[in-house]
């Protein structure tokens, strides 16, 4: 265990670690040292450097007493991150069980990926919103590896037209991430984080840095949409007679959602652009005029 990270793994079977090297000889293979320590590395900054409510701490997750994490071998993608706390009553945590956030991981993917910052960033997302149409969620988080990664992430014009919207950000998922790193860019051009030194200099186990730079752009822009989409979901809740934390998994997808999403992010975007500067480019002003066309 890693502070609130528990990471599960197991050496035999099905699910066998298939890389068992252990550089530093503190009897923990260092794919498992590397993937608690790139989880702390982001918890670090998603909550004290970006100032987002940990996952834990939010009114959804009251009963949690830990995010478990199973290196897998899993039969497609990297990574998935589970929406709804669980108690799920392992045999190590007594006739009670413990309830916790999870998530599953690739247990054969090269050790410094950033699928555990990926995933771990859903945890953020599903702690303030019910929402989970996938290009809200998945473009958000690839803008999100970049919090570890290199530079910053690929970018491409705003959509001006409902066409335009609807194919390059409605219809996408990983893809719709460059509208979001086009905000960012926009609305935070200089970019950068202000990283404690010591968070800085966290390596992996075999001494590459954790985070490459500190170059992500649109921190402060993240931070206000997911706090704007959290009173939203109460309204959808409301008026449709949902429990504010049990919507049907087809409702949370659901492309009905996302004309009235949209609106928040321009609302967001809105307000963020008149203190930048950035309203008054004619890029930024055709994508706020989707306002008035959306259905």
């Amino acid at each position: 265990m890693r502070d609130e990270f528990r990471i599960f793994y197991t050496l035999d079977g099905e699910h066998a670690l298939p890389d068992t090297r252990d550089a530093n000889r503190n009897g923990v293979p260092d794919k498992v040292e590397d993937v608690a320590t790139q989880l702390v590395v982001g918890r670090r900054i998603f909550s004290e450097v970006m100032g987002l409510t940990h996952p834990m701490r939010q009114a959804r997750n009251a009963r949690t007493a830990s995010i478990d994490v199973f290196l897998l071998k899993m039969e497609k993608g990297n990574g998935r991150s589970y929406d709804e706390a669980t108690n799920y009553r392992l045999g190590i945590d007594g006739p009670q069980g413990h309830c916790a956030l999870r998530i599953d991981l690739l247990n054969s993917h090269s050790n410094q990926n950033v699928s555990p910052a990926h995933e771990l960033f859903h945890q953020y997302q599903y702690g303030y919103t019910m929402f989970k149409a996938r290009w809200l969620l998945e473009g958000t988080a690839r803008w999100a590896e970049y919090a570890l990664r290199a530079g910053v992430g690929a970018e491409r014009s705003l959509p001006a037209t409902l066409p335009a919207l609807q194919a390059q950000v409605f219809a996408e998922s990983y893809a719709a991430s460059a509208m979001w790193n086009r905000l960012a860019s926009l609305l935070d051009p200089e970019g950068g984080l202000e990283l404690p030194p010591d968070l800085a200099r966290i390596t992996y186990v075999d001494g590459s840095p954790v985070v490459r730079d500190n170059q992500l752009r649109g921190a402060a822009f993240m931070k206000a949409l997911f706090e704007a989409l959290g009173p939203l979901d109460r309204q959808v809740s409301a008026r449709n007679g949902w429990a504010a934390f049990d919507w049907k998994e087809e409702d949370q997808r659901s492309p009905a959602h996302d004309a009235e999403i949209f609106r928040e992010v321009l609302q967001v975007v809105r307000a963020l652009a008149r203190r930048s500067g950035a309203a008054t480019a004619a890029e930024m002003q055709a994508f706020l005029a989707l306002q008035a066309t959306l259905p």
